[in-house]
């Protein structure tokens, strides 16, 4: 079960937290952290860790032999299984509360407006313009952006959004200005 020392080291702290292990060890949290990332402990913290969790060294350091010093401290398998389901599946919330929290920044706000798939939809520069300041909960004036659109059914789609963006940033400096 703990092929590599993160793992062991976890186990023999029951899955506790790299802060709980810090305190407990006298440690700062970030040298728990290295541990947890492949750094070895110096001999003496290994001593201390054995100490704290009546660990044997042996089987800390190489994972060989029992795992408790003696038969008394031998925990059952079964919550042995517990603990560490409970750790995956407390590991594997956290990395989705993470990224939640990561996208809470883009909840409020309004997706972006595809003024690509208007245009494509649509072919109607007046149409995707009045959408787009739909879409920005303002009211299009209607008698703008005609000069940017001379000769619309020659363009290409890139020089149909090319005109569009124009617009509207013409438009959003002009009514800046009002």
């Amino acid at each position: 079960m703990a092929d590599i020392f993160e793992d062991r080291l976890k186990q023999a702290f029951n899955f506790e937290t790299m802060a709980v292990i810090a305190r407990r060890l006298g440690i700062p949290h970030a040298t728990v952290r290295n541990y947890f990332r492949g750094r070895m402990p110096a001999p003496d913290v290994l001593i201390k860790i054995a100490n704290e969790t009546n660990v044997s060294l042996n089987w800390l350091l190489i994972g060989s032999g029992e795992m408790f010093v003696n038969d008394a401290h031998k925990a059952d398998l079964g919550k042995l299984i517990d603990q560490r389901i409970e750790a995956i599946v407390i590991e594997k919330l956290g990395a989705w509360r993470t990224e939640t929290v990561q996208d809470l920044g883009a909840v409020d706000l309004k997706p972006e407006f595809d003024i690509e798939r208007v245009i494509k939809k649509y072919d109607d520069p007046q149409r995707a313009m009045s959408d787009w300041f739909r879409h920005e909960g303002r009211d299009y004036p209607q008698d703008y952006g005609v000069v940017f659109f001379r000769g619309w059914e020659t363009f290409t789609i890139e020089e149909k959004l090319d005109a569009v963006r124009d617009a509207k940033k013409v438009l959003d400096r002009t009514l800046k200005k009002k």
